[in-house]
């Protein structure tokens, strides 16, 4: 089964919900990781960083390369943010 297979009923879901409900939990995972207590706020950047990087994953054969590089770079800021606050840095 394809990788786009096993995302579908996901997307699905979150296609039903209402656009300004995803991006406030967006916001929420990242305010959240940033101001919480270090592990906590940790796990929230992990889950955030390993969501933009399945919806990356999914849009990568359509993207430019400009577009790409963008979201990488987002994505890899993000999981560094959640190691400098792991490692107590942060």
């Amino acid at each position: 089964m394809r990788f786009e297979d096993l995302s579908r009923g996901p997307l699905q879901t979150l296609n039903r919900l209402p656009k300004a409900l995803i991006v406030i939990g967006l916001a929420a995972f990242l305010v959240g990781g940033l101001l919480l207590p270090s592990g906590i706020g940790a796990i929230l950047l992990m889950l955030l960083g390993l969501f933009l990087s399945w919806l990356i994953a999914l849009s990568w054969p359509i993207l430019p390369p400009a577009s790409r590089a963008m979201r990488v770079v987002t994505v890899a800021l993000v999981f560094g943010a959640a190691w400098l606050r792991l490692t107590g840095r942060g």
